[in-house]
């Protein structure tokens, strides 16, 4: 459930006095209307009073002044506030409210216009009622306007439970023209995730953690300790709202939080300002890096594929992050640190083809090209290709097409070079012939056999392109010809010929019936799509001939 909360704050705001948890304003919303698969909007009144934050006026001790100042130069110093809307997340802890307050206090010199945003991840539901009153009652005192949702149900994990929240707030952000999100993470947040992502193998970028702005997210508390929201709570008079999971070592992070780092203080009394620092200069070899992937990403395009013989004169540590931005981008989703190396490693191989699947898409290579999708590959669709559900039969005189390509059945050899590929047959009755893509167990015709499979793989055809070169197939089902890249060898029992000495019989090549093929885009000159398809390739076959001859 997604509900607006706009209260109005004027000179009595700011009178109110202390907040406790035990606050809880009455909250008015219409009938919900359905966004999505997560939330639900329900629209409430326009504000009572419009204008800008006023902010807690009333705080002016030496101790909020000293850590707003903190902040202040932290946000210019990384361009993290500007004029217009932005969106506070508030849980209605410690962090988040002294987010909102010190917020509220740099917005008449920012322009920032606050909206509060605050979700419910179904995770207390004893506590939820409570803990939105609390938030909209501190929205109030601030003069910002309120925006509450709820997921459907309680999250399966803590990944789960924060990409509910992040795309309810990126919703927000996005019905509101914000420029942000804020969010109240601080020194201690940070120092707590370099060490979660160091435990779990993270390279340059997962140790440089959390950026003061990245993606939309700006984070104006990173310089502060936890000891510096707790004071600004404290100053305003105001009891946060607890989360008791904060306390359970369930998680990993509160392990962290909870037993790790208090026995590295031991060690080192300033351990997360240490850790801090190594974030920010990860950061700045991480963004160095980026940049450089980026332009060898650029230039190692073809189209959708990754050339990866323009990756070889990288070093390895750079080629892997070319992989892992452009798996991003293809995706949508970062790759694991054990995900990079089996990408690397499948994108140092240059024989033949592999399917490399990973969470969140797969990646084909063909030899030296490099395709990543997104979202798992539709193997029904492939097996309706295969099942050969475009058939094109082949009659005298008509031409027709197949999936681009142009084919014609003909006597008459075509003169012109619309048709670069021809395949000459005897004189006689020829029915049954049909244009297909490829099948399981497919083969050449003639004595050898040969799989077609492997004549596409000895000829190095990229095995993308596989499912969607035509085959030309008789009626028993044997290849015949593959346009542009082989032949076989043709005997009687596959097309009907005349005997020999009879006068319908062709003495002369050429006289006899011609599949004629032209592939995508070959016409007016054009470069054809496949790389092995020559122009004006012809393949003549007699009876006298064990096999089919190329002339070009």
């Amino acid at each position: 459930m997604d509900r607006r909360v706009h209260r109005g704050a004027g000179p009595s705001a700011a009178r109110r006095g202390p907040l406790t948890e035990d606050a809880g304003p009455r909250i008015e919303a219409s009938r919900p209307s359905r966004l999505g698969s997560s939330v639900v909007e329900q629209r409430t009144h326009k504000p009572l009073v419009p204008g800008p934050n006023p902010g807690p006026a009333t705080v002016t001790s030496p101790e909020f002044r000293r850590i707003l100042r903190i902040v202040s130069a932290f946000a210019r110093e990384h361009q993290l506030l500007g004029p217009g809307p932005l969106v506070v997340a508030v849980s209605g802890g410690t962090d988040s409210v002294a987010l909102l307050a010190l917020l509220a206090e740099l917005a008449p010199a920012t322009g920032a216009t606050l909206h509060v945003a605050h979700f419910d991840h179904r995770m207390r539901p004893r506590s939820a009622a409570r803990d939105t009153a609390f938030v909209a009652d501190l929205a109030a005192r601030f003069g910002a306007t309120v925006r509450v949702g709820r997921a459907d149900h309680a999250p399966a994990s803590e990944d789960d439970a924060r990409n509910a929240r992040y795309a309810f707030l990126r919703r927000v952000a996005t019905e509101l023209g914000a420029s942000a999100i804020a969010t109240g993470h601080t020194r201690d947040d940070q120092a707590e995730t370099v060490l979660l992502h160091l435990v779990r193998g993270a390279g340059l970028g997962g140790i440089a953690s959390m950026r003061p702005s990245r993606d939309g997210i700006v984070r104006p508390l990173l310089p502060l300790a936890r000891a510096d929201t707790v004071a600004v709570c404290a100053e305003l008079g105001v009891t946060p709202r607890e989360d008791p999971s904060n306390r359970s070592l369930r998680y990993a992070r509160n392990r962290m939080r909870h037993r790790v780092l208090p026995e590295l203080a031991r060690i080192n009394p300033q351990v997360t300002e240490a850790l801090a620092r190594l974030a920010s200069a990860a950061a700045i070899a991480a963004d160095s890096l980026e940049r450089r992937a980026d332009t060898l990403l650029a230039g190692a395009m073809d189209g959708d594929a990754i050339v990866l013989d323009h990756l070889d004169a990288a070093d390895g540590e750079t080629r892997e992050e070319v992989l892992a931005r452009a798996w991003q981008r293809a995706t949508g989703r970062k790759l694991t640190s054990r995900g990079r190396r089996a990408l690397s490693r499948e994108a140092a191989r240059r024989d033949g083809s592999a399917t490399l699947d990973l969470p969140g898409g797969s990646a084909v290579r063909e030899y030296s090209r490099l395709r990543l999708r997104g979202g798992r590959r539709d193997s029904s669709a492939t097996r309706d290709r295969q099942n050969g559900s475009d058939v094109l039969a082949l009659e005298p005189e008509r031409p027709a097409t197949w999936r681009g390509w142009s084919f014609v059945l003909t006597e008459r050899t075509p003169a012109d070079s619309r048709y670069p590929l021809l395949l000459r047959l005897p004189l006689g009755p020829v029915t049954g012939l049909t244009v297909r893509s490829r099948r399981p167990g497919d083969r050449m015709a003639g004595v050898l056999r040969n799989k077609v499979q492997d004549v596409f793989t000895d000829l190095k055809v990229p095995a993308g392109r596989r499912g969607e070169h035509p085959l030309l197939v008789s009626a028993n089902g044997s290849v015949l010809w593959i346009p542009g890249v082989t032949d076989a060898s043709i005997g009687p029992e596959h097309v009907a010929t005349p005997p020999e000495g009879s006068a319908d019989r062709p003495e002369a090549e050429g006289r006899g019936w011609t599949v004629a093929a032209r592939p995508p885009h070959a016409a007016d000159g054009a470069e054809t799509e496949h790389s092995l398809v020559r122009p004006r390739s012809t393949v003549s076959i007699n009876r006298r001939s064990p096999k089919g001859r190329r002339q070009s």
